[in-house]
């Protein structure tokens, strides 16, 4: 079994790299996100996430898949979990064969899982945790196609995950209520339902100019109360997430079309072709067009 600490994972995921490794999953102290495509196998116990502000249960057995783009935090474990992560850069992802509905559905914040276990996941997953990093580079060149290949297979078999609402805590969550550590078992079925009515008018809107009073009126909130609550259930600000979703839709429109890159900067709602290309280079360490003529060689 690894012996990273999340933190660890972290620290390597930052370079967007692939990755496959197994360890004892804990609660998380706050949401993070990161350019994979994240498959998740549990061999034992359950865990719960909250993604994108709703809750999604894990079970055993069963591939996951998601986009770590979209905000994510484990939040609850049961004993003895045991997962297997395997992380593929959003690069890859794209540059697979499957179909545009599996890939907008997988970009749009859908949590896909196989409708029933397969026997056969268990083996494959321990193997990949097993064989990955030490292995030789032949030896991870294969590891890295039977991924891609698992994730075509469940392209065609996938189903959304079950959304379960946990029970609520508090019925509301406003400025100040909230001490470090207890966030998230203050945060109440109600502060969830806001958030995700903010998140989806963000997702519906993005290419618009996104006002925080549009957000906070979507969860019908003051603004004020909006980005706390927003804060502290998503672990990160409105802004933060606008800026996410817009630069993740670029990243897909320049694989997946034709358009110019100032219809894409514009089209994903950035006020200027310098502020996309200054936006693009931090987060992407290539340009645009850099970015696009990896998948067009």
């Amino acid at each position: 079994m690894s012996e990273l600490l999340p933190a660890d994972i972290d620290a390597y995921l930052d370079r967007g790299a692939f990755y496959a490794e197994r360890h004892v999953p804990e609660p998380m102290g706050q949401a993070h996100w990161h350019d994979h495509v994240e498959l998740n196998l549990l061999l034992a116990g359950g865990m719960t996430y909250l993604f994108n502000g709703t809750r999604i249960l894990i079970g055993a057995n069963r591939v996951h898949l998601f986009w770590a783009a979209v905000p994510h935090q484990v939040i609850a474990v049961e004993p003895a979990a045991d997962l297997i992560c395997v992380y593929l850069p959003f690069a890859d992802f794209l540059a697979l064969p499957v179909a545009d509905a599996f890939k907008s559905g997988v970009m749009d914040g859908r949590f896909a899982t196989m409708a029933a276990p397969d026997p056969i996941d268990p083996l494959l997953f321990q193997r990949w945790a097993a064989e990955w990093p030490d292995g030789p580079e032949l030896r991870q060149q294969i590891l890295r196609e039977e991924v891609g290949i698992r994730v075509k297979r469940l392209s065609l078999d996938a189903v959304a995950a079950e959304a379960v609402a946990a029970e609520a805590v508090a019925a509301e969550v406003t400025a100040g209520e909230l001490e470090d550590g207890a966030r998230l078992r203050s945060a109440g079925r109600r502060a969830i339902a806001r958030v995700q009515a903010m998140t989806d008018h963000i997702n519906a809107h993005f290419g618009e100019a996104v006002t925080v009073e549009a957000v906070a009126a979507a969860g019908g909130l003051h603004p004020t109360n909006a980005m706390a609550v927003f804060k502290r259930v998503l672990g990160v600000t409105i802004a933060q997430y606008i800026r996410r979703q817009r630069l993740s839709r670029a990243m897909m429109m320049l694989v997946d079309t034709d358009l110019s890159i100032a219809e894409i900067a514009f089209g994903c709602g950035y006020g200027s072709l310098s502020q996309f290309y200054v936006e693009f280079q931090k987060h992407c360490r290539s340009t645009p067009r850099q970015y696009r003529l990896e998948f067009r060689r």
